[in-house]
């Protein structure tokens, strides 16, 4: 669809004030007596603690509080109540580097570093695992009262997987690696807490869910939520790392309750490499089998996730990638299990993908291998097995719209598929489909929206939402609908949002759901503010309601020349008729008859979003590098708001790719992290990100607002899998573990060339 203001590559209505400066971030936030909070961290895996004395912090001058566990609530936490296992600070034992331990609140930072020195802890060291299939072998250390290290566990079942396999013509089946990796925000995580004299919490946060973190907060500290605000200020980017509460949030409370004065506490870049938390690393086995006619007819999968010390948001993870192992390509039999584990690492969170970029990486460079046994074009197996629009897959999933085919087509046309397969030169291309939700999930058991316009008597219209913009554009989203619908410009609309005590109940920022779900609250708001906005125009023009018409801001009688600002219409309903005009919007996401979260599985996705994308590649001989030429990515969006913003999401998006595929990886030594700076955790620079090239595919979403689809996370999903394949194509090796190692990789070439592909010939 196009419109004035929907599908037009307008800026995001906040770009002036971030590139002038002017936007104010909670790192620029300063309260009158505000103190500086830092936490003390084990540097420890493992242990045991015996004792800590914060006597000599307490004396130091400038030092307002120190606070131990003997001071807090000792409420477990965890984004899942009924996996609870963190306490604000430790108690008797430490199970990572960097887990909480005490905390102080000073008259500024070097004071309170200080303080965290003169802190006496002894530890009692114990045995530590740091990999996921260690820790689950018998006789491995327990990090929790269990008798396992084993915090969740999924299996999946569709069909006869077993004997389905054995129907198989061709069949391949491989184990997958995937680290951990950081999520490199650019603004670190922090938080300021102030008590008021009334007793009521009020907390600046980067937040991306302000809702569900003021229910955690009040849930850990043991308060009414109604004593809880949440403010979150503009976003230095999320990609998942500020979905859940970490304990900065308490931690500053406390010491904020403690001093009776305001608290802050940001991390160092170093505590945001080496304790914040992570992408999932997993281990994948896969294997998947087809008949001779191309069809895939069996596919089973068993992931080993690394939890890290905690639960966060690991169940959940484990839970959609066997939503989206099960949904692509419609495979009718298929097996899937998924087992979290507890090792002595940092904790692994939500992260753009949500567990999609891992299992994705297996499945697409395992379907090349597949391919290539079956003698049959990757492209051509993968057209075979496209998923279409109006299906329902065998494991439930309901197609509601989708460019599956169209995305394969375009991508491989405009990366010219057919005439680079197979260069010269080690060049490569290789290509890779994603499934990704486009809207959300409903494994809250509640799927909802609301939102408020109001016309102001200036005439501007006011959207308060509860859509957070983290970076991605979501106001800018929501203020072209609200624009299409009442016929104004873009910047004719203002936006409130991101205030817990203004804004209306939302789950947050995940799961690429803004768009559709607070764009259809703002798109019904919209309509009933445009309602009383026609019964208004039509009063004050003595005509009838179905001839006014709403452009530019202004109302008119259709075929007359007649037009009133809106500002006119305002005044007129105001003064004249004694009612101001406004608008109250809701989306409900209907649970399908029968729902539940554990039994309903892919129905858990109001609607899907798919891509492909092909990437070009050059190997070095003499070092093994690789290096990314071009990347075409074609995505579909349902009905594109913003062409400028998608194409960024998706640009931005492939970048991260790139770092996940060929960089990216924290690297531990006893647990903890050593490459905990951007001087040694690597991420693209400009001078290793290729020409992009993002086609937009529309198809029109039947319950998405004016079609549209949420496109914030699946722009990474496919991008490994797509190099790796085009690493393949480009010299032979076969690509399993991420991020792709240069020296085995310049190893395993020169075992090529002395084999029978002649690598560069």
């Amino acid at each position: 669809m196009r419109g004035k203001v929907i599908g037009k590559g307008l800026p995001k209505i906040d770009s002036i004030a971030k590139a002038t400066g002017e936007a104010r971030y909670t790192v620029d936030l300063k309260l009158p007596g505000m103190l500086c909070g830092k936490i003390l961290r084990s540097p420890i895996a493992h242990g045991k603690i015996k004792s800590i004395d914060p006597s000599r912090a307490e004396r130091l001058e400038g030092v307002h509080a120190v606070i131990t566990a003997k001071d807090v609530p000792q409420n477990r936490f965890s984004f899942f109540q009924w996996q609870a296992d963190k306490t604000i600070l430790c108690t008797d034992r430490v199970r990572y580097v960097g887990d909480e331990v005490a905390a102080v609140a000073a008259v500024d930072e070097e004071t309170a570093t200080s303080a965290l020195d003169l802190i006496d802890v002894e530890y009692e060291t114990l045995p530590a695992v740091f990999d996921a299939e260690e820790a689950v072998k018998p006789g491995a250390p327990l990090i929790h009262e269990k008798d396992k290290n084993i915090a969740f566990h999924v299996e999946r079942l569709f069909g006869d997987p077993d004997r389905a396999f054995e129907e198989c013509d061709f069949v391949c089946e491989d184990r997958y690696v995937t680290e951990q990796v950081a999520h490199c925000c650019m603004e670190v995580s922090n938080c300021v807490a102030r008590w008021d004299p009334a007793g009521r919490l009020t907390i600046w946060v980067n937040t991306q869910a302000p809702h569900t973190q003021r229910q955690e907060v009040a849930r850990i500290l043991g308060i009414p939520a109604r004593n809880v605000r949440i403010i979150s200020s503009a976003m230095g980017g999320g990609f998942g790392s500020k979905l859940v509460m970490d304990m900065k949030l308490p931690i500053a409370s406390l010491l904020s309750r403690r001093t009776g004065r305001p608290v802050k506490i940001e991390n160092s870049r170093q505590e945001e490499f080496s304790t914040a938390k992570t992408r999932y690393g997993y281990t994948i086995y896969v294997k998947t089998g087809a008949k001779r006619d191309g069809r895939l007819w069996a596919r089973e999968m068993k992931v080993v996730g690394d939890n890290g010390a905690y639960n966060d948001k690991g169940p959940a993870t484990l839970n959609f990638s066997s939503m989206m192992f099960g949904t692509m390509y419609n495979i009718p039999n298929i097996r899937y299990e998924g087992t979290l584990v507890y090792t002595n690492k940092q904790m692994g969170t939500a992260f753009r993908g949500f567990g999609n970029p891992q299992i994705t990486f297996a499945c697409e460079t395992q379907l090349d291998l597949l391919a290539e046994k079956m003698g049959m074009d990757p492209l051509e197996l993968r057209l075979k097995n496209a998923n279409q629009p109006g299906q329902v897959t065998s494991c439930g999933a309901e197609i509601t719209s989708c460019g599956m085919t169209e995305c394969m087509e375009a991508a491989a046309r405009t990366a010219r598929w057919k005439e680079k397969r197979n260069q010269k030169g080690l060049r490569g291309i290789g290509l890779a489909n994603m499934v990704h939700t486009g809207a959300g999930g409903r494994f809250y058991g509640y799927n909802a929206a609301d939102a408020f316009v109001k016309l102001s008597d200036d005439g501007t219209v006011t959207l308060i939402t509860s859509a957070l913009d983290m970076g991605q554009g979501a106001h800018t989203a929501m203020a072209q609908i609200v624009a299409e619908e009442l016929g104004v410009n873009l910047g004719d609309v203002n936006v409130v949002s991101n205030d817990t005590d203004l804004t209306p109940y939302d789950l947050g920022a995940w799961g690429s759901r803004a768009t559709f779900m607070n764009g259809n609250a703002a798109l019904d708001a919209a309509r009933q503010a445009r309602q009383e906005i026609v019964q208004v125009a039509a009063e004050m023009m003595e005509a009838d309601p179905e001839e006014i018409v709403l452009e530019d801001g202004k109302v008119s009688v259709k075929g007359s020349g007649e037009r009133y600002s809106f500002r006119e219409l305002a005044d007129y309903a105001v003064n004249k008729r004694g009612t101001p005009i406004s608008g109250r919007g809701r989306f409900v996401d209907r649970l399908p008859p029968g729902y539940t979260i554990a039994e309903a599985f892919a129905k858990n996705i109001p609607a899907f979003s798919f891509g492909t994308q092909v990437a070009e590649v050059e190997i070095d001989p003499e070092t093994g590098e690789v290096k990314v030429l071009r990347v075409v990515a074609a995505h579909e969006t349902g009905t594109t708001i913003n062409t400028t913003m998608a194409e960024g999401q998706i640009e931005g998006s492939v970048v991260q790719g790139i770092g996940y595929a060929l960089m990216e990886r924290l690297v531990l030594e006893e647990g903890k992290v050593v490459n905990d700076g951007f001087l040694d955790y690597k991420i693209p620079t400009i001078g290793d990100i290729p020409e992009i090239k993002t086609i937009l595919i529309e198809t029109n979403d039947p319950h998405g607002p004016f079609g549209a689809k949420g496109i914030g996370e699946p722009g990474l999903v496919p991008t490994a899998a797509a190099i790796v394949n085009a690493i393949y194509d480009a010299c032979g090796v076969r690509v399993r573990r991420l991020p792709v190692d240069r020296d085995d990789l310049l190893k395993r070439l020169r075992e090529k060339r002395g084999g029978s592909r002649a690598a560069g010939a």
